[in-house]
């Protein structure tokens, strides 16, 4: 495992990180500039993977200078304290929505394990991040390079602590999971709406302003670059709608089960790289975080 360039920037870099022991699912990017900067931690079991793809392409840990997570769901964000025993002199940049919860992530943890259940365990655990080494990010915030500036975007939706972060040299958004999954060894493109705090509005929004940036790809962290962002934001807009709208239509009346089964049959079977144990696990998480996304939308209502 090692990280290997970008065909039309050979500055960005990225590699497998063997994320739930599944090729090409987890994406850790690597960006070669006067500040060397990583985007993407994985989970705490991929770390050691990490630093050893970090080894082979031939810097030490030490050499990073940044660590970027799109946001604090553990897959994301889980690695970053264990990344940071070896990349001694990097500080981690986290939306300022996460900031308290990678200085202390106990809360987060108890809410991590109480929204995946049963699935809890392949996604590891998170260490403490001490606060000096880490930065809040907002908004327009932007971290300078060298030849090249990262712009920090506030991009709700999936987790009200997701940021995209825009690329100045290469005209790329890194995504995390704003823009859903793309399972590329089958050029498939996924909604992601996880429990507890998943909302279809803010995350449409996002989509959507992503396009204003007129980006030349989207790189994903569920995975790889896509670099046709139009028909990226046109698919997941119509497929997030026809998800929560399946969701608010069967739920009360079918199990968890079978509105997976379902989604699997109308939308997964263009999958043929992916286990269909697998694929049916990331589409059941959405299925639960739409039923408690549609559940609060109710709770709201009735308080008018």
């Amino acid at each position: 495992m090692s990280f290997h360039p970008l065909d039309w920037d050979k500055s960005t870099l990225i590699t497998d990180s063997g994320m739930f022991h599944t090729k090409e699912f987890g994406a850790i990017y690597l960006i070669e500039d006067d500040k060397v900067t990583m985007v993407e931690s994985g989970t705490s079991f991929d770390a050691e993977r990490i630093l050893s793809a970090v080894r082979e392409f031939g810097h030490a840990p030490g050499d990073i200078d940044n660590l970027i997570v799109s946001h604090i769901h553990l897959d994301h964000a889980g690695g970053a304290g264990f990344l940071l025993q070896e990349m001694k002199k990097a500080k981690v940049f986290v939306h300022e929505r996460g900031y308290k919860h990678l200085v202390d992530p106990t809360r987060l943890l108890a809410s991590a394990r109480a929204a995946l259940g049963a699935s809890a365990n392949e996604f590891g655990t998170m260490r403490p991040i001490p606060a000096e080494r880490l930065v809040a990010v907002r908004d327009g915030d932007r971290l300078e390079l060298g030849k090249r500036e990262l712009v920090f975007y506030d991009s709700p939706g999936h987790a009200p602590h997701e940021l995209t972060i825009f690329d100045t040299y290469n005209k790329g958004i890194y995504t995390g999971d704003a823009a859903g999954l793309y399972l590329s060894r089958d050029e498939v493109l996924m909604p992601i709406a996880p429990a507890p705090a998943f909302s279809l509005e803010d995350n449409i929004r996002s989509l959507d302003r992503m396009l204003t940036l007129q980006p030349r790809a989207l790189f994903f962290s569920h995975y790889g670059p896509h670099t046709n962002p139009k028909a990226v934001v046109t698919i997941q807009k119509i497929q997030y709608n026809e998800w929560a709208d399946f969701v608010r239509r069967r739920r009360g009346l079918d199990s968890e089960e079978s509105m997976t089964e379902e989604l699997f049959r109308d939308y997964g079977i263009r999958i043929k790289a992916y286990e269909p144990g697998f694929v049916k696990k990331r589409i059941r998480d959405s299925v639960e975080g739409l039923i408690v996304y549609h559940q609060r939308l109710e709770d709201a209502a009735r308080k008018i």
